[in-house]
C-alpha cells in the first residue's frame, strides 16, 4: 500500500490550536463512525507456555490469544485453537578464527556446521539471510532455494567439529552428536530474533519514525552480518553499498537488486558468519465459536506484536466492545518511556496499543500504511533541488532552538502530510507545538555527544532524520465536518510542509523520514528531559547503566514518579515551556498543560499520556490492562485497517514463454466466512475473484537474471484480458541463458510466496 499524495502550495507557518472540536455527547451504537478500535479492554499477562496452555481452556475467562513462544499442552492442541506463522528469529554459525585459519578453512567449516542443523519444525534450513517473510526475497530466490548438502562436505554432517552453543535457544538446533564446548571449539550456533537485529540498529521500536527499509532483508543482513566480517575490504565494500541502498543511488530496480545482492555476497565472502537457517514463531489464538476472535492479521516479522494487527482483531461475540485477553511469554523488563524505551516484546506490544505513530508498518510486506499523517503529492523533477521557504523551521544542534532557515536553503524533496490532530489523554489539545517539538528534542539530545545532553541511543534512532531534514512549516490548518443524525463533529487537520534531503525515489519512504507527529504531548517530552538532565533517571538502558540511573518510567517506578509529580508542579507554578517553544506557548498555556498532567497523574497514577486509541487503566507485574478511547477527538474508526485481515495467497500455477513475453497463470487462496468460521479455499485467479465483499488487487513481479547471474530487468507484469499476467522482457536481449522468476502479491501480500520460475535462451 503506497502512502497517497495530493497537491499542496505552501503558506504561513501557523501557532494555531491544532484541536479537534465536538460538541458533548455520547458515544453510541448506532453512529456510522465508531472511534477506535474492536475491544473496549485490552488485558496483557505474562504466561509461561505451559501456564498459556492451560488458559486456553479456562472456561470462566479464556485466553484469546498467546504471543511468542508456543504453548505447552499435554497432548493435541485443542480443536478451538488455530495458529499463525512468522519469522523468528535467524539460526547463525560463527567460526573460531583461532581454529579456522584463512578464509578457504572458514567456508569449509561453515559447510560442515550447516549440515548438521537439527530438523525441527518451526526450523528451516536456510543459507542465505534473506527469507520468504522478507518482502525483498524474490530478488535473491536463486540464491536462497539450495539448502541440500554441498555435495564434498564432511559425510558425518559435521560431527567432529567442536561447538560452543552461545544461547539456550540455538542448543536444540546442533544435532546431539556434536561436542559442546565452552573455550576450545571450532563453531558457535547462535539464534538472533529480528528483534535483537533492529533492537541492535537502534530502530523499530518506541515513538521514533522508524526507517523506511527496516523490514527489508537486505538491511537485517547487513545488521545481522556486518559486525563479524573481519576484512577490511570486504567491510569497506559492504558499508559503501548499503550507504547506496540508503541513499537511493541507483537507476532502477535491477541495479537497486544487483546491489543488495552484491551486498550479501561482501557481507558472507569472508565465511566469518553465516545464516543457515530461521525459525519460525506459532502463534496461537481461540477460533471458538462464541468466546474466540476473528479479523485475524499477522505481521510477517512479529506476529500478533503489531500495531496493525491489534487494530483489526475483534471477539467474535461483540461487533464492537468486549475484554480481548492477550497472554505473552516473558515478563516485561524494558522501561516504559517512548524515547527510549518499549525496547523488549511486552513493551513493543503496549506501545501498539497506547501510542499511535504517523504510519503503521503493512503486516504483511515492508511497506506502511497511513495513520495519523497523510501525504499529499508535489510535482517535483527527481534530480533537481528545491527552495525552503526562509520562514521554514530547522532545529538548532547540540539547543534544539528552532530558528527560520533563512534564505538560500534548498532540499531535494518537499513532503506535504495532512495530520490527523486529537486531544491527547489529559484533556490538553494538540498544538502546532506538539508537532513541531519532537525535532527539536532530537538535535538537542541526538547531536552533541561531548555535551551532558547526549544520549547514543537517542541518536541513533533519530540520524536519519537530523541527516536529512532541511526544513518544516505549518502552513494551515484545515477543517472537515461529520454530520451524525443531529450532531456535527468539527475536526481540524494541520497542513504541515517538510523539507528533507534526500532524492525522491518512493513515495512511502520520503514519507518516514520525518513526518510531523508526536504521539506525546511536548509538556511530557520536556517533563522526560527535566529529569534526565536533574540525574532522576536516563532515556535509555545504556546511559542508564553508565550514568549509574534508574532507566526512566512513566508508569511502574513509584520513586520516580514521586519525583515527576514535584517537577511537574513546579513547571505549573513557573509555567514552564522548553526554550524551543517559547514563541509557540506563552506561561499561562504552558500551566494549564501542566495542570492538566497533574490531574491525570492524580487520578491514573501514572505519566503514559498519549493521544492514542487506549490508555492504560492499571499495571502490575502479573496483568497490564487498557482501555480503550471512545471519543470523537479520535480520528481513526472501527474498520480502518480491516482490509489486511485475512489476506489472500497466490499461487503461481503455468509460467509460460511465449515470443518476448512470459506469461503467467495463477490461483488464489481466500478465506471464505461461513457463519463465525472462515474456511481457506484456492481458486483461480480472475478478474472477478473477490476476498469476501473486497475485489483482490494483484500485484505480479519479475526478475530476470542474466547467466552471469546479474539482475538484467526488474520490475511489473501486466493483466491480460485472460486474467493472466504478461511480463515484456528487454527488447534485443543479448544471445545467453536466461531464468525469470516471477510472484503474484495479492493485496500486497508477501509473506512466504509461490514463486514461478522459467529458464530460456535468448538467440
Amino acid at each position: 500500500m503506497s502512502v497517497r499524495r495530493h497537491l499542496m502550495q505552501s503558506g504561513t507557518l501557523a501557532a494555531m490550536l491544532l484541536c479537534t472540536t465536538v460538541p458533548a455527547a455520547q458515544a453510541g451504537h448506532e453512529v456510522p463512525y465508531y472511534p477506535s478500535f474492536y475491544p473496549q479492554e485490552i488485558r496483557i499477562e505474562p504466561l509461561d507456555p505451559g501456564a498459556a496452555a492451560r488458559e486456553f481452556s479456562n472456561a470462566k475467562d479464556p485466553l484469546h490469544a498467546h504471543l511468542g513462544a508456543a504453548p505447552q499442552f499435554s497432548g493435541e492442541a485443542p480443536s478451538h485453537l488455530k495458529s499463525v506463522a512468522s519469522l523468528r528469529s535467524f539460526i547463525t554459525v560463527s567460526v573460531n578464527p583461532q581454529r579456522a585459519q584463512g578464509r578457504e578453512a572458514r567456508c569449509r567449516t561453515i559447510e560442515n556446521a550447516a549440515n548438521a542443523l537439527v530438523s525441527h519444525p518451526d526450523v528451516v534450513p536456510h543459507r542465505y539471510p534473506i527469507t520468504p517473510y522478507h518482502a525483498d526475497y524474490i530478488g535473491h530466490v536463486d540464491r536462497g532455494a539450495d539448502t541440500k548438502p554441498t555435495v564434498g562436505a564432511a559425510a558425518d554432517g559435521g560431527a567432529s567439529l567442536a561447538v560452543r552453543a552461545q544461547n539456550t535457544g540455538s542448543e536444540d538446533m546442533v544435532l546431539h552428536r556434536l561436542a559442546l564446548h565452552p573455550t576450545n571449539w571450532d563453531v558457535r550456533f547462535d539464534e538472533v530474533a529480528v528483534s535483537e537485529v533492529l533492537r541492535a540498529a537502534n530502530v523499530g521500536f518506541n515513538a521514533w519514525p522508524a526507517p523506511p527499509w527496516i523490514k527489508e532483508g537486505w538491511f537485517q543482513a547487513y545488521h545481522l552480518l556486518q559486525p563479524a566480517v573481519s576484512g577490511a575490504a570486504d567491510r569497506k565494500h559492504a558499508d559503501e553499498l548499503y550507504g547506496q541502498l540508503v541513499e537511493a543511488d541507483y537507476r532502477d530496480q535491477a541495479e537497486r537488486l544487483n546491489i543488495t545482492r552484491d551486498l550479501i555476497t561482501e557481507l558472507t565472502h569472508g565465511c566469518d558468519r553465516a545464516v543457515i537457517g530461521y525459525r519460525l514463531r506459532r502463534e496461537f489464538y481461540s477460533d471458538d465459536f462464541s468466546n474466540g476472535i476473528e479479523n485475524i492479521a499477522v505481521d510477517s516479522q512479529f506476529g500478533f506484536n503489531s500495531a496493525v494487527v491489534l487494530r483489526t482483531l475483534k471477539l467474535k461475540d461483540l461487533p464492537w466492545n468486549g475484554w480481548l485477553r492477550l497472554g505473552i511469554d516473558i515478563r516485561a523488563t524494558a522501561a516504559w518511556n517512548p524515547v527510549a524505551g518499549f525496547t523488549d516484546a511486552p513493551g513493543r506490544l503496549v506501545w501498539a496499543i497506547v501510542g499511535d505513530d504517523a504510519f503503521l508498518a503493512v503486516p504483511y510486506n515492508s511497506l506502511w500504511a497511513p495513520n495519523r499523517a497523510e501525504v499529499r503529492p508535489t510535482e517535483q523533477s527527481t534530480r533537481q533541488s528545491i527552495r525552503v521557504p526562509a520562514d521554514a523551521l530547522v532545529p538548532e544542534p547540540g539547543t534544539g532552538r528552532l530558528v527560520p532557515i533563512g534564505a538560500a536553503a534548498s532540499a531535494m524533496t518537499k513532503v506535504v502530510y495532512r495530520v490527523l490532530a486529537a486531544s491527547f489523554q489529559d484533556g490538553s489539545e494538540m498544538e502546532t507545538a506538539d508537532l513541531i517539538y519532537p525535532y527539536a528534542f532530537a538535535y538537542r539530545w541526538g547531536s552533541s555527544p561531548t555535551t551532558a545532553i547526549f544520549d547514543a541511543e537517542v541518536s541513533a534512532a533519530t540520524s536519519l532524520m537530523r541527516d536529512r531534514l532541511k526544513g518544516v512549516r505549518v502552513i494551515r490548518v484545515e477543517e472537515s465536518k461529520l454530520p451524525i443524525a443531529d450532531l456535527v463533529f468539527t475536526y481540524r487537520s494541520p497542513i504541515v510542509e517538510v523539507y528533507v534531503d534526500a532524492i525522491p525515489t518512493d513515495e512511502h519512504e520520503d514519507a518516514l523520514v520525518a513526518p510531523p507527529w508526536s504521539s506525546v504531548p511536548w509538556h511530557v517530552l520536556a517533563l522526560m528531559e527535566a529529569a534526565v538532565e536533574r540525574e532522576i533517571a536516563a532515556f535509555s538502558q545504556s546511559e542508564a547503566k553508565r550514568r549509574n540511573l534508574p532507566w526512566l518510567d512513566l508508569a511502574r517506578d513509584p520513586a520516580q514518579r514521586d519525583k515527576l509529580r514535584a517537577l511537574i508542579k513546579e513547571f505549573a507554578a513557573a509555567g514552564y515551556r522548553p526554550a524551543a517553544l517559547e514563541s509557540l506557548v506563552n506561561a499561562q498555556a504552558a500551566t494549564e498543560r501542566w495542570q492538566a498532567l497533574d490531574q491525570f497523574v492524580e487520578a491514573n497514577n501514572h505519566l503514559l499520556v498519549t493521544n492514542g486509541p487506549y490508555r492504560l487503566r492499571s499495571f502490575s507485574p502479573d496483568v497490564y490492562t487498557f482501555d480503550v478511547i471512545r471519543d470523537f477527538t479520535y480520528p481513526v474508526g472501527l474498520g480502518t485497517f480491516d482490509f489486511y485481515a485475512y489476506p489472500a495467497k497466490a499461487f503461481v500455477t503455468r509460467v509460460e514463454h511465449i515470443g518476448n513475453r512470459i506469461l503467467v497463470t495463477a490461483d488464489a487462496e481466500i478465506a471464505l466466512k461461513q457463519q463465525r468460521d472462515r474456511r481457506i479455499v484456492r481458486v483461480a485467479l480472475k478478474r472477478d475473484t473477490l476476498r469476501e465483499m473486497l475485489p483482490i488487487r494483484p500485484v505480479a513481479r519479475y526478475v530476470l537474471l542474466g547467466e552471469n547471474g546479474m539482475v538484467v530487468a526488474a520490475g511489473g507484469a501486466s493483466r491480460e484480458g485472460d486474467g493472466r499476467f504478461a511480463v515484456s522482457l528487454p527488447p534485443n536481449l543479448p544471445a545467453g541463458n536466461y531464468t525469470v522468476f516471477t510472484a503474484i502479491f495479492l493485496d500486497g501480500n508477501t509473506i512466504n510466496p509461490t514463486i514461478g520460475r522459467m529458464d530460456f535462451r535468448s538467440n
